[in-house]
């Protein structure tokens, strides 16, 4: 498998904040153009799913500083036109979390090797339970365990938190939408790969 090394924007998160930074890095690409893990450089695969229309959008980029070194996190929260958000370390698991939010009507989805190991339905527009308060305590507790125990996510990172604001294209400076990366400063959508 002949691999290529290009340089490509990232968006690196700033540990405890909604605000991010405009990276770059050299990552392997395979022969089919997609990107390949590699767990020392802390750089994982991020998605936008539309999921109001049907478009069939999906908005591709690269995550720097979560942490994540297996599995994948998809949420249906994510500010402001709540579509699906999913970071992870491989395609099975970032498809296998979108499709248990899907299942679920909305809410968050800790996979690991294929199977969802926390998660939390929110079935009114997805952004809400329809549970007590208690409940969703519960399931927050799961999921974030979940994500920092089995998962990796640095412990000075929110593992749901940090996804809902990635996909805000008023915040600061790189964000992800179902359209495509979009620099902030710029207002304007960029390529992933870095020239």
């Amino acid at each position: 498998m002949a691999l290529r090394s290009p340089s490509v924007h990232t968006i690196d998160i700033i540990p405890g904040s909604v605000v991010t930074r405009k990276g770059t890095a050299t990552v392997a690409v395979d022969e089919r153009g997609d990107f390949v893990y590699d767990a020392a450089a802390d750089i994982v695969k991020v998605a936008v799913v539309e999921r109001h229309h049907g478009t069939g959008n999906v908005g591709l980029g690269l995550l720097r500083g979560y942490g994540l070194t297996k599995g994948a996190v998809a949420v249906s929260i994510a500010h402001d036109s709540h579509n699906i958000i999913v970071a992870g370390a491989n395609n099975g698991d970032m498809a296998a979390a979108v499709e248990a939010v899907a299942a679920q009507e909305g809410g968050i989805a800790v996979v690991l090797d294929g199977a969802v190991i926390a998660s939390m339905p929110l079935p009114i527009a997805g952004l809400m339970s329809n549970r007590d308060g208690h409940w969703v305590e519960e399931q927050a507790e799961e999921i974030y365990a979940a994500g920092h125990e089995a998962l990796g996510i640095h412990e000075d990172v929110d593992v749901v938190m940090t996804l809902c604001f990635m996909s805000l294209p008023v915040i600061p400076q790189i964000k992800l939408l179902d359209t495509g990366l979009f620099d902030v400063d710029a207002f304007e959508f960029m390529d992933i790969e870095a020239e």
